[in-house]
């Protein structure tokens, strides 16, 4: 939040100056500061495109978003944050991780249920239940002592992995590639299965030998 204005410091006096003496405020003070905006916010007016709260111990904070909002607004936001990576510039880390504060895009996907815990992985905004062949990705955010680990995303990652391989291996198990034939459920859908042999109830196709060929 503070790198963008730290950038437009530079062209405006007045935001320097807010910057300069949020910085220089104890954390404390700066998390006062921040709480009692976060409250007021909430009753928020705009006169003239301008956000104005009620009475409070805001500091400098109110200078400081009212800027971040015109940044925003302009498209300079992510300008700056991506300016900080200049090799990656393809980058949108800082980006995203910017929208992502706080709980307003979080809330929509709950509402949504697009959400972790909701298989949020597996589905998509109308179209319910969304792409269905994720289920072996998202399966392992839901398995009790990994759900809650923070390192659940590269153990779904390996999981998938290894779950996909055996998959692959299936045809070359012994036993495990035997099972279709003693559970022959393919039977139910296939039912030409046999080509005619006994007990199907399908005749084969009756076959017609190939015509002499002439020769002169």
């Amino acid at each position: 939040m503070l790198q963008p204005l730290a950038v437009a410091a530079a062209n405006d006096p007045a935001v320097k100056a807010a910057l300069a003496t949020y910085n220089a405020a104890p954390a404390d003070l700066q998390n006062k500061w921040a709480t009692n905006y976060a409250d007021g916010v909430t009753k928020v007016k705009f006169v003239n495109g301008v956000p104005v709260v009620p009475p409070g111990v805001y500091g400098p904070v109110p200078a400081m978003l009212a800027t971040e909002l015109s940044l925003a607004r302009s498209g300079a936001i992510d300008t700056d944050l991506l300016a900080q990576r200049q090799f990656y510039g393809t980058d949108f880390t800082k980006p995203l991780l910017f929208l992502a504060d706080g709980d307003y895009y979080n809330n929509l996907a709950d509402a949504q249920n697009l959400t972790g815990d909701q298989w949020g992985v597996m589905n998509e905004t109308g179209s319910y239940p969304g792409q269905p062949w994720l289920w072996l990705f998202q399966l392992w955010y839901h398995v009790p002592g990994w759900r809650d680990s923070a390192n659940i995303d590269l153990i779904a990652i390996y999981m998938t992995g290894i779950a996909t391989l055996l998959l692959l291996l299936v045809p070359f198990i012994p036993g495990l590639r035997d099972i279709p034939r003693w559970i022959p459920i393919h039977r139910l859908i296939w039912r030409g299965w046999g080509g005619g042999q006994a007990g199907s109830g399908v005749e084969a196709p009756e076959e017609h030998p190939a015509e002499p060929s002439v020769t002169s």
